[in-house]
Formats: C-alpha cells, sequence, structure tokens
C-alpha cells in the first residue's frame, strides 16, 4: 500500500521568503529589527512566519468567499503578531499583502476568549499554517497556546465589537468600496 501524503513535509517546504518581491522583505526585516531590536537571524524567521500565516489566513478567507463553511478562525502567536503590528504600519506594503493573499484586506481584531485561552485556537491553527507548504518554524508555534497579543480585558473594550455601520461616513452598507491604484 502507498500513502502520499496530502502536504508538503518540512524537508520540503518552500521558503516564506518566495511570497514576496526581496525589496518587500527587506522592508519588513528592517521594520521589525528596527522597532524589536532582535537579531538579524531571528528577524528573518519572524517575518517568515508572519508570511506563512497571513498566507494561511488568505487561504482562508478566498475559500470561505466560495464556501462560508470553509472559514476557521485562526491565531497569530505573540511573536507573530508582533510582526503583524509592524507590517501593519508600512500600509503600502501591507495592502498589496492583504490583496495577494487574500483577495481583499485581511484585518486585524486584537481579542481573548475561551477559544484562544483553551488552546483550541492554536491547534486549528497550525494545520492551516502547513497546508500553504511553506515552511513552518516550530519554535514560533509550540508552547504558545493560551497566548495572545490582547490582554484579557480588551475583549470588553471593543476586541469582540465588529463594525457597527458606515453612516457617519456618508457610505451605507449598499456603497461599493473601491481602491484605485
Amino acid at each position: 500500500m502507498t500513502v502520499l501524503a496530502d502536504r508538503p513535509t518540512q524537508a520540503t517546504a518552500k521558503d516564506p521568503r518566495e511570497l514576496v518581491p526581496a525589496w518587500a522583505w527587506d522592508l519588513l526585516v528592517e521594520d521589525f529589527r528596527k522597532t524589536h531590536h532582535a537579531s538579524h537571524a531571528y528577524t528573518d524567521r519572524a517575518v517568515g512566519q508572519f508570511l506563512v500565516f497571513l498566507k494561511a489566513v488568505g487561504n482562508i478567507l478566498r475559500a470561505a468567499r466560495q464556501d462560508p463553511d470553509a472559514y476557521a478562525r485562526i491565531v497569530p502567536t505573540p511573536p507573530v503578531d508582533e510582526v503583524w503590528h509592524t507590517a501593519l504600519q508600512r500600509t503600502e506594503l501591507y495592502l498589496p499583502l492583504s490583496l495577494a493573499f487574500a483577495g481583499g484586506m485581511i484585518h486585524h481584531r486584537p481579542v481573548m476568549d475561551d477559544d484562544i485561552r483553551s488552546g483550541a485556537a492554536l491547534a486549528r491553527t497550525i494545520p492551516h499554517l502547513e497546508a500553504t507548504g511553506l515552511f513552518v518554524d516550530a519554535e514560533f508555534w509550540n508552547d504558545e497556546a493560551a497566548s495572545s497579543c490582547c490582554p484579557p480585558e480588551c475583549a470588553g473594550q471593543g476586541g469582540l465589537v465588529g463594525l457597527q455601520g458606515w453612516e457617519g461616513y456618508g457610505l451605507t452598507s449598499d456603497t461599493p468600496l473601491t481602491i484605485s491604484f
């Protein structure tokens, strides 16, 4: 009997650097290194895992547009989330990443809830990361269950509240939003 793997092994997984042009990689790495005073080696690895996470989120969002049941909530670990917070500040890079990976904006809503505290969210995340075919650096994902970028009190400060409406901006839910480049 022959058994075929449904995803590449970590030995054959692709380098996350392949997801972005070299100049974009350099910007992400430099921004993170400057703000976190981390070594070059750590920064490279952290940025790589952020890109793996963002790609996994994008894959889920694209699939969910075709089949809403395909949606799964996945979460970053604190070190990956630190890169995400830094990347969000460079909008000229973050928006094209979101569009390329998800076909739309990948939003960040920091929360802490029972799904994260129990470790269920992270357990659900790892297979989605591996399904990208990219290298998943276990050091950034193991032993991070029940972790979040957001302290528990943020759930009562709007962390779980979605957008309420566009009325104050002169827009309605029927107004198409377009982005021109």
